[in-house]
């Protein structure tokens, strides 16, 4: 009975912490589970898009482009892309910015910066602006919006079965997987696409839940639409030796041409975005492009994987490859640089296809025939790709699977190598890492990352938290918490079995009630989140983010009751800091620990073009002693500020002020005169630390 009264007490006290550590640890079938569900999804999804991708196909060039040509002329092609302007205009500027462009780059947004959180608007808008975006004839394939749709479509399962950040990371991976495997056929490319692009680093764990939902998205794709490979080709093979030095060569010319299409695609991106006009009118004018090139050659309209099978068994003059090269990259940069919605995917492998089968051509004229163009082209589909995104396991796999001509396996190698290792050279951006940056993440920052990962729980806990029994009275609990650096203590039976937790402020409330009849048992908040000391780091990092939390308990994996020890917010910050310089995680800290003033408060600003910060990087503003920048939220995005970070007018900075400084800080928001700093659209003003 007592307990029961503890429980209610608890609850009625703190709801919002006893919310928290009710939660049970998922069971190790459930991530499978979520896994298939999400491979279900991500598979019906891909069928879905590529069917209202034909039907609008059909919609604007056989209906609707007729129409046109029969009033004005073959030239009225040119306006079909234009249609679809104002609607994924609306979609993506107004409904949802991130189904704007080719959606890799936000899913790696998502799993680096948001815990994989996605919004579950975003694969519904998704889907529709680029199935208008490509049945219009925008120059972008399928890959990059069912990657987003599969990828969004796990968030939101995740969010639903209320999963940590880790896991809706791994579940938004495997929707990402699903996704590639169901649109070309290639659940082994999608397995490696995951690892390679979104996650970044390979495990067990990883793998098995990444390949449930790349095979049955790939089982669900071929129950719709047959066990087809994705691009039809002749089988080639590696005729001779002399032919190694010809496929460095296609795999030198790939990276230039994979560098160059990244290049060019974010510079349009910022010519459209300096342009003073509205999102429509931007959307517009690169789709208005793009018809203009297609009038000139319609192969670029779409996803173009019928041209590509046209340009592997040799039916496009030798010319017509040299320009399709160059109409194709520019057409779809101008697609995705207007605004529009599309992955790069498809047109890296078109382009790269033109590029092999142009060389090929080249080469049995200068040397006679030593091996039919197309194999080249089937090389160079993948060395573009490979150089562009620089994914050259994937490159491998997804010719390997959509192909399926496995003859070929040597001169993959060879060019997909030489074109990554020179792309790597060349230049550290990839066509992801671009946007990534633009948003806040830069992967040359990956050391302490992924030094995280590998640190377990056990190298930081510490195993002195404090311990009560339960039928202890409150008057011990206090003197136990009192000695202790810890708000919380652990609630223990007679025989030492770990069976909940008590906070300070659980008990502060309590004494307030001086009620002598409580014990810590009726103030217990039972089944806390917890780790064991094999979790990584990166593991803790995502549950007190998550969950607001300050230390979890950590427990034996297997037995759960038995208590180890303690891992906190301060343990966490001490190892990262000792991983980015160079020492062990473990190792003594000789410097003093930065206390907290007593004092502090948090000023809430927006930046106005007239203030010391914008368009400065935060090293460059004079910020005074007694203050420091804790965060930067930008379109409703939040960013950790570091040195190198440039604010811009309409950021939104929240600065951590001592009394003496607030003057100094002040006047930095107000240089012309203004006596106190512009209000953002969130709440302004100051609150005490």
């Amino acid at each position: 009975m007592s307990t029961m009264r503890g429980r209610r007490l608890s609850d009625r006290m703190v709801p919002s912490l006893a919310r928290v550590y009710s939660q049970r640890v998922p069971a190790p079938a459930t991530p499978f589970i979520l896994a298939a569900a999400v491979g279900i999804v991500a598979g019906l999804s891909a069928v879905t898009l590529t069917e209202a991708i034909e039907l609008l196909h059909d919609l604007f060039f056989d209906r609707i482009g007729d129409a046109l040509q029969d009033l004005g002329g073959s030239w009225m092609i040119l306006w079909v892309p234009v249609l679809a302007a104002l609607p994924v205009a609306f979609l993506v500027h107004r409904v949802a910015s991130e189904a704007r462009g080719h959606g890799v780059p936000e899913v790696m947004y998502a799993v680096e910066a948001r815990g994989g959180r996605i919004r579950p608007r975003v694969p519904f808008v998704k889907a529709a602006a680029s199935a208008l975006t490509i049945g219009a004839g925008g120059s972008v394939g399928r890959s990059g919006p069912i990657i987003s749709i599969g990828a969004a479509l796990a968030s939101t399962i995740a969010q639903w079965t209320r999963q940590s950040p880790e896991m809706m990371s791994l579940l938004v991976a495997a929707g990402a997987a699903g996704g590639v495997a169901a649109t070309f056929n290639a659940p082994i490319a999608g397995v490696f696409f995951a690892l390679e692009v979104i996650l970044r680093r390979f495990n067990v764990r990883n793998f098995t839940i990444v390949v449930t939902s790349a095979v049955l998205a790939n089982m669900v794709a071929i129950g719709f639409q047959g066990d087809n490979p994705g691009i039809e080709l002749p089988p080639h093979a590696l005729e001779s030796a002399v032919e190694v030095p010809l496929y460095i060569g296609l795999g030198i010319a790939a990276a230039f041409v994979g560098v160059f299409f990244l290049r060019v695609l974010y510079l349009l991106e910022d010519v459209f975005e300096a342009m003073p006009v509205s999102s429509y009118l931007r959307v517009a004018l690169g789709l208005a492009v793009v018809g203009a090139l297609g009038f000139w050659h319609d192969e670029i309209f779409g996803v173009g994987f019928e041209v590509i099978e046209s340009a592997a068994v040799g039916e496009i003059a030798t010319g017509t490859l040299a320009l399709l090269v160059v109409i194709k990259l520019f057409a779809t940069s101008f697609t995705i640089g207007g605004g529009a919605s599309g992955g790069v995917f498809a047109p890296s492998l078109f382009m790269g296809t033109m590029l092999g089968s142009l060389m090929g051509v080249g080469y049995n004229e200068l040397l006679g025939d030593i091996a039919p163009p197309g194999a080249y082209g089937v090389v160079g589909m993948a060395a573009v790709f490979a150089a562009a995104a620089r994914a050259p396991i994937t490159a491998l796999f997804i010719v390997f699977e959509m192909t399926r001509d496995y003859s070929l396996i040597l001169p993959l190698m060879i060019g997909v190598a030489t074109a990554t290792v020179l792309a790597q050279l060349i230049t550290r951006d990839t066509i992801y890492s671009v946007k990534l940056r633009r948003l806040g993440v830069d992967f040359t920052e990956e050391r302490g990352r992924f030094a995280m990962e590998e640190v377990p729980v056990a190298e930081v806990m510490r195993t002195e938290m404090p311990r009560v029994r339960a039928d202890e009275r409150l008057d011990a609990l206090a003197s136990t918490l009192g000695q202790s650096r810890d708000n919380i203590a652990a609630i223990v039976d007679g025989t030492g079995a770990f069976r909940g937790l008590v906070s300070a402020s659980d008990l502060t409330a309590a004494l307030e009630r001086e009620d002598p009849t409580l014990t810590a048992g009726d103030l217990e908040i039972g089944r806390p989140l917890t780790v064991s000391p094999d979790d990584s780091l990166r593991e803790v990092v995502a549950l007190l983010a998550e969950h607001n939390l300050h230390q979890l308990p950590v427990v034996a994996r297997w037995d759960e009751q038995r208590l180890l020890g303690i891992v906190d917010q301060s343990d966490v910050l001490r190892a990262f800091s000792r991983i980015s310089a160079g020492r062990p995680a473990g190792a003594p800290d000789r410097r003093q620990p930065i206390r907290r003033r007593i004092g502090a408060s948090v000023l809430e600003a927006g930046v106005t073009p007239n203030s010391a910060f914008a368009d400065r990087r935060l090293d460059q503003v004079a910020v005074p002693v007694g203050a420091l920048v804790t965060e930067l939220r930008r379109g409703g995005v939040v960013l950790v500020p570091r040195g190198d970070t440039v604010v811009r007018p309409g950021d939104q900075l929240s600065i951590l002020v001592e009394p003496q400084a607030m003057v100094a800080v002040r006047a930095l928001f107000a240089l012309q005169g203004s006596p106190e700093p512009p209000a953002g659209p969130a709440a302004s003003g100051e609150r005490a630390d």
